[in-house]
């Protein structure tokens, strides 16, 4: 089927088989959601146009946070004021990413190197993630994680709506500094820190088209200090706002979208993020984050270096 806006003659089937894998791998892994959807874009689906596939690629990365973000506030797992000064730094470096990407890196051959930079950092965090300390410690919040999510379903099912107020995020000093409590702790931070992250993280995604939670993760688990069961709330909040003004500003800077295309894409990744969690019972995550870190590392060395060891050795790597 041809898609005139994208450029590009590609079969619906395939569309629609990637993206579920898309879906599927984002919403078991949590990460590379944005660099599979450009891997598909660019080396799959052959397209050529940098300042279409940056939006599309995040166009993809907002179906999670779309049905995700409700969610997790329903169960007061969502930091607010933190999500709130993300997303203000990240408008404002979505805005600025998007424009210096579609003024700088507007051809093919300046941005893959980048987007291969970016593939190349993802990899490297898998690497890690598969190294025996780091699967212990993903365990340890993996099993605290679902004995909170247990708790929840628990006191919705028995109708103690106010029990679960009071062990979900709750305020007891907003403005630029800010205390809440969470599971009887208490955390405090400061909001100038997010917005400054919100900001850097929202140039680097809006510029390459990813979504900008590989980085938001560990900013907010790491430096914040933020347990992981209100991470992953608050971060999908801010990615919301960042992508949807980062796609904004690309189609108003003179960005297409093929709408056809992404009608298919859209589709598989509904389908790949309802598939992960109901397959994840049945595939180890060790075993996809090996798969998922060969390939992207793979992918990361031939879009960095492919034209330079294709021009050493005559072999094209990707």
């Amino acid at each position: 089927m041809e898609f005139s806006v994208a450029g590009v003659t590609v079969s619906p089937i395939l569309l629609i088989l990637w993206s579920i894998f898309v879906g599927y791998i984002f919403s078991t892994i949590g990460a590379a959601g944005g660099i599979l959807a450009g891997v598909g874009h660019i080396t799959i689906f052959g397209m050529k146009k940098a300042n279409m596939i940056k939006p599309m690629n995040q166009m993809l990365t907002l179906v999670s946070p779309v049905i995700a973000a409700p969610l997790y506030f329903r169960e007061r797992r969502l930091v607010i004021p933190a999500a709130v000064a993300l997303g203000l730094g990240g408008i404002l470096g979505a805005l600025l990413g998007s424009y210096l990407s579609h003024t700088y890196l507007q051809d093919m051959k300046s941005y893959k190197p980048l987007f291969g930079a970016i593939t190349m950092f993802i990899a490297f965090r898998l690497w890690y993630e598969l190294t025996p300390s780091a699967r212990e410690k993903q365990q340890t919040v993996k099993k605290a994680n679902q004995s909170f999510e247990k708790k929840v379903k628990e006191l919705k099912a028995e109708g103690k709506l106010n029990e679960l107020k009071e062990i979900g995020v709750n305020f007891s000093q907003t403005g630029i500094n800010n205390t809440f409590t969470f599971s009887g702790e208490t955390f405090k931070y400061n909001a100038i820190s997010p917005f400054i992250a919100g900001l850097i993280v929202a140039i680097i995604s809006a510029a390459l088209g990813v979504g900008g939670g590989f980085l938001l993760v560990p900013y907010l688990s790491s430096m914040l200090g933020f347990p992981m069961f209100i991470v992953a709330g608050t971060s999908v909040l801010s990615i919301l706002v960042s992508s949807a003004t980062s796609i904004g500003n690309y189609i108003k800077m003179g960005s297409s979208l093929d709408w056809a295309m992404l009608s298919f894409e859209l589709g598989g990744v509904i389908i790949g993020s309802y598939l992960g969690p109901v397959l994840s019972k049945y595939i180890k995550a060790i075993y996809l984050k090996t798969f998922l870190a060969v390939v992207l590392t793979y992918i990361g060395i031939g879009y960095m270096f492919g034209g330079a060891i294709t021009a050493a050795t005559g072999i094209k790597i990707i």
